[in-house]
């Protein structure tokens, strides 16, 4: 939507009209000023500035055409003075004879008409008032207590009781359409606020439904659109503040959960458990991890039984081998001994009995005893061999023990790299536990140690930034960003008393800063709906304008565009609609048929404005008159800005617009051109 200028300048002084600057050159000082004079006479103190000024251009710092000049300005400035105070007590009178106020407006109605005695306009609205006070005498006193009781219930909103008093003005006076008017806004405002509590009321119930079952996210999101609905409500902020933690706190713990979980579903038990109790550090005393560690711990310790077994099963079967493979090598040496020594004895007997043959048969003993000596050899050999086998036996198991121990330092190393440092420290853990002493383990334990040392330090280094940062915004009274920083301390230190109660405090700050900004909006939304119901839409647009700069709700700029499209809907002439680009000093007249005098006082007039030298800021004068001369005008100024300006001026708040027949408007720019967009006259109702 573009930008709304409000002119709201009354009795704004104006030049003449294109003619006198023309002439100017050609009048002498002595006729400029006698003209000045006759006007002042006649009491057209607009144009005896004029000419005055004219004066002066004639004959620089001459006294008396100064003095005059200062004359003819004062006597503009009553003029207006004295407008204003006529068109203020008649807008009040229009104000309250539209609320049904009889008294109130009679009495500012006669106040209007000690201005202008003969007004027509404001004699036969007073007669209109005093004609009904004599008819609703008798019963005025019920109705307004009614009236006035109804008002401030409903203000109060109490609407069940407003409803009540409006029904009875309603029966005192049944023609009467003022209380039913109010019956109708208060039914309706009860409705409004009853179907925005039971929304409200249930999005709080969803919220903690969502909350009991730890869907923090859910939640927040329903405390939310309840904050939608009542952006102040205690209960909901503090709700949310307290799911926003949670969902922190719950984010983090489901996390650990899911691994936790995904481990004992793969039966890596010791890290399901190392896990489980990663996620007690997060929420302490949770009965789930609590649960998954009491069950794991008997499976640990049956997966620990049986590898044990393993290990020394399989450390007993080597053992049984190498005894079983000395045992045969024993048993076949012990034959060979045996049946050396059979051997021998059937020698010795064969010698005995072969003595005889003593030569031959001792070479042949000889040749046994050769042999002999050779099967000794052999049982030696295959002692040695048992020996060697017992040795590999040794040294099989002792390489199996050095492949589990560098299994299980890949693992943690793995682990380690991935910078899962806790469960890599536990994995080291259980080497030295299998392996007391290990070297590897012990350095990557104290370097994890050292890690986790830093990154203890680097949580407490952001605390104290976040800290440092809420407090920074605490005392430049940016409450929302400190909030955030509270909030992000709480995220490196869980549940710490000094940032929880910082965020406390600083919840409360923003409450209460938004509070008073609601209190102001709405001050400005009250004024601007008053005068939007009294068709004052100069005035509407103005407090609507400042309730839309505090950015609370989007309503003040509906408002204002409802306004718009009102007065454009409205308009009753369109004067012109395509660029028109006036000279410096060019006067450019619009003519239109009189207006009836029943919508002059709500007459607005609508000008587009663009500055095609938007280095210079200037004024452009717009007068009115009819077939008898000007009757008054205004002044706009013209901005530095090459932006395109809409100007709605309250036309019909100038008494000689009101009450004279006008039949023209005229433009001029006094020292720079400018480019006319959108010209109308339109009425606000």
């Amino acid at each position: 939507m573009k930008k709304l200028i409000l002119s709201l300048l009354l009795g704004a002084s104006l030049v003449l009209s294109a003619n006198f600057v023309q002439a100017q050159d050609a009048e002498t000082y002595e006729s400029l000023m006698k003209k000045g004079n006759e006007k002042f006479t006649a009491k057209d103190y607009i144009s005896a500035k004029t000419y005055f000024e004219m004066a002066l251009k004639q004959k620089a710092n001459d006294p008396t055409a100064k003095k005059k000049l200062d004359e003819s300005v004062k006597k503009i400035q009553e003029d207006g003075a004295r407008q204003e105070v006529f068109y203020a007590h008649l807008d009040a009178g229009d104000q309250y004879y539209g609320q049904q106020k009889y008294e109130e407006a009679l009495t500012e109605y006669e106040a209007a008409l000690k201005v202008f005695p003969e007004d027509k306009y404001v004699g036969g609205q007073a007669n209109t008032v005093r004609a009904i006070l004599k008819e609703r005498q008798d019963k005025q006193d019920a109705f307004d207590t009614a009236m006035s009781q109804g008002e401030t219930l409903l203000a109060e909103d109490n609407y069940d009781a407003a409803i009540m008093q409006f029904e009875t003005a309603s029966e005192i006076f049944p023609n009467d359409k003022l209380p039913k008017e109010k019956l109708a806004e208060a039914k309706q405002k009860k409705q409004l606020y009853t179907e925005k509590v039971t929304r409200f009321d249930n999005l709080m119930e969803e919220a903690r439904q969502f909350g009991l079952r730890k869907n923090y996210e859910a939640a927040i999101g329903k405390l939310d659109q309840a904050l939608e609905l009542f952006p102040n409500d205690l209960e909901a902020n503090a709700k949310r503040n307290e799911y926003q933690t949670a969902k922190g706190v719950a984010d983090q713990y489901n996390g650990i959960i899911a691994v936790a979980d995904q481990l004992y579903e793969n039966k890596a038990y010791k890290e399901a458990k190392a896990q489980y109790q990663g996620a007690l550090a997060v929420v302490a005393g949770d009965a789930y991890a609590t649960d998954m560690i009491a069950r794991l711990d008997p499976l640990i310790a049956q997966q620990d039984a049986e590898e044990a077994a393993r290990i020394a099963a399989e450390q007993e079967a080597a053992r049984l081998a190498a005894e079983a493979e000395a045992a045969r090598l024993a048993a076949e040496a012990e034959a060979a001994r045996i049946a050396a020594e059979q051997e021998a004895a059937r020698l010795a007997a064969e010698a005995e009995a072969a003595r005889i043959a003593a030569e031959q048969e001792a070479a042949r003993i000889a040749a046994e005893q050769e042999a002999a000596r050779l099967a000794s050899e052999e049982a030696a050999r295959i002692a040695a061999e048992e020996e060697a086998a017992r040795q590999a036996a040794l040294a099989a198991a002792e390489a199996e023990r050095q492949a589990t121990i560098k299994g299980m330092l890949d693992a943690a190393d793995a682990l380690f790299n991935e910078k899962d440092y806790p469960k890599a420290k536990v994995k080291y853990q259980e080497v030295l536990a299998f392996d007391e002493g290990n070297a590897t383990a012990t350095a990557k334990i104290n370097e994890i140690d050292g890690i986790l040392a830093q990154m203890a330090a680097e949580l407490e280094a952001n605390y104290n930034k976040a800290m440092t940062a809420g407090n920074q915004a605490m005392s430049e009274e940016k409450f929302a960003e400190a909030i955030t920083q509270y909030q992000s301390a709480l995220v490196f230190k869980p549940e710490d008393p000094a940032a929880t109660t910082q965020l406390a405090a600083a919840t409360k700050s923003e409450n209460d800063r938004i509070a008073a900004l609601r209190s102001q909006y709405d001050k400005f939304v009250k004024e601007g709906d008053a005068n939007f119901k009294t068709n004052t839409y100069d005035k509407a647009i103005e407090a609507y304008t400042k309730a839309d700069e505090l950015g609370l709700e989007s309503y003040p700029s509906e408002m204002i565009a409802r306004i718009s499209e009102i007065i454009e809907q409205n308009k009753l002439y369109e004067l012109n609609s395509e660029p028109l680009l006036l000279a410096a000093g060019e006067a450019k007249r619009f003519d239109f048929n009189k207006i009836d005098v029943s919508v002059r006082r709500s007459n607005y007039i609508i000008i587009k404005v663009r500055n095609p030298h938007p280095e210079k800021t200037f004024p452009m004068i717009v007068s009115f008159g009819g077939e008898g001369g000007k009757n008054g005008g205004f002044v706009l100024p013209i901005a530095a800005t090459a932006e395109e300006k809409t100007f709605i001026f309250r036309i019909g708040s100038q008494y000689k617009w009101f009450s004279e027949d006008n039949t023209w408007i005229e433009i001029v720019s006094e020292n720079n051109e400018v480019e006319i967009g959108k010209l109308e006259v339109s009425r606000g109702n």
